[in-house]
């Protein structure tokens, strides 16, 4: 099964930024992203990334963590 792709991959605020690409990529970055302002959505979050394995699960997976990053305010629009 091919792995989802953010394309074009998100830029995300901190310090320094970064860039994810793929769902391992975002599974990462909540798992080390502290001081959530909801952390119950962000727990949610990741145990979607890691369930997802169909197709139809990896795109959901991958509008849940946009989606929340958006809502952290860490997403940066290109």
């Amino acid at each position: 099964m091919t792995e989802f792709r953010f394309d074009p991959p998100l830029q995300l605020a901190g310090a320094p930024t970064a860039t994810v690409a793929s769902l391992d990529e975002a599974a990462e970055f909540v798992r080390a992203y502290q001081g959530a302002r909801r952390p119950v959505l962000q727990d949610g979050v990741l145990h979607q990334l890691e369930g997802a394995d169909s197709g139809d699960q990896r795109r959901d997976a991958a509008n849940a963590f946009r989606a929340w990053a958006e809502s952290e305010g860490l997403l940066i629009e290109p």
